[in-house]
């Protein structure tokens, strides 16, 4: 936990010092948040109640992802979706960067933050990314390939709908979500780190039932 401190007052001080609560600087509405994406790129957004969504970025404006018709949760299914309604009106959100095999995929902040956004959002965000960086190990044996942006589309547009693929189950918040479908999409590799995150943060007590 000493490790997890120091990390949190590092970098939650020196982040709300500079934003203030509120960006006005970069927070511009009239930045296309498409900007500098590229098709195969993997998207994740980390939405107010402090969980994060990911999507395939498809090219102009575009995304695949798995989530129900309107909103993240309800009748999930792979679909199509323009990226504002991924977003669901935030501005902030990253990249993976996958950088070799055998490497966990790294977040790359992109866009701009709301010029809306309250501070205890802003301090939310950095703790959970504290959280997260001290979690995590920099090395996965598990991603043993990355497939190129053509393959990495080529394999979220072959799982919409009835497939053969596990996607073809019902939507699970551990087993089956939307970061499984993603980084799948990249690696072959069925799995969600943010899971994987929560777990190592349970008792053994609680694991049991997981």
């Amino acid at each position: 936990m000493g490790r997890l401190f120091k990390i949190i007052q590092s970098n939650i001080e020196p982040k709300l010092r500079e934003m203030g609560g509120y960006d006005y600087a970069t927070g511009s509405l009239d930045s296309d948040p498409a900007d500098g994406l590229h098709p195969g790129d993997i998207l994740g957004v980390t939405r107010p109640a402090g969980y994060e969504h990911y999507a395939v970025y498809i090219g102009n404006g575009k995304v695949i992802h798995f989530a129900a018709p309107e909103g993240d949760f309800g009748e999930a299914g792979i679909r199509e979706a323009s990226l504002s309604d991924f977003l669901d009106g935030q501005r902030e959100f990253f990249v993976l960067d996958f950088s070799a095999v055998g490497k966990r995929p790294v977040k790359k902040d992109h866009g701009s933050p709301s010029v809306l956004t309250p501070l205890h959002e802003v301090g939310a965000k950095v703790i959970k990314d504290a959280i997260n960086d001290t979690l995590s190990e920099p090395d996965d044996p598990e991603l043993t390939r990355i497939y190129s942006p053509e393959e990495t589309v080529a394999r979220a547009r072959s799982v919409i709908g009835a497939n053969e693929h596990s996607f073809q189950r019902d939507y699970d918040l551990v087993f089956n979500n939307c970061e499984h479908f993603a980084i799948w999409c990249k690696t072959g590799v069925h799995k969600s780190y943010q899971v994987e995150n929560i777990i190592k943060l349970l008792t053994p007590d609680m694991r049991y039932f997981i």
